[in-house]
């Protein structure tokens, strides 16, 4: 329920369509991850890596290009790693890595 409201998602939602729909996001999630890498951090502007980094999870309005960049190199190599049987374990990470980001 903690990553309805970053995934837009409707946490009232009875649990069983909640998690079919959080799964469907952190595999789409997943999927643009793998795009963006391949295409590289260093072809999107500061706008884009502040929307990359709050789709996944963290506010990014408190933090330098540096940072979100950082944040983003760390959040991709660890998406990248993981196969779809583990979007539960990214979907975890996503809520870890963004509620422990150190400032």
């Amino acid at each position: 329920r903690a990553l309805s409201q970053v995934l837009f998602l409707t946490p009232y939602l009875p649990a069983f369509f909640l998690r079919h729909r959080l799964r469907s996001h952190v595999l789409e999630i997943q999927h643009l991850d793998r795009a963006l890498l391949h295409l590289g951090l260093g072809q999107l502007s500061e706008e884009e890596l502040r929307a990359a980094c709050y789709l996944r999870g963290l506010n990014s309005t408190h933090l330098g290009q540096a940072e979100c960049r950082a944040w983003l190199e760390q959040w991709l190599g660890l998406s990248c790693e993981l196969q779809a049987s583990e979007a539960s374990l990214l979907a975890h990470s996503m809520v870890l890595l963004s509620l422990n980001y150190s400032r």
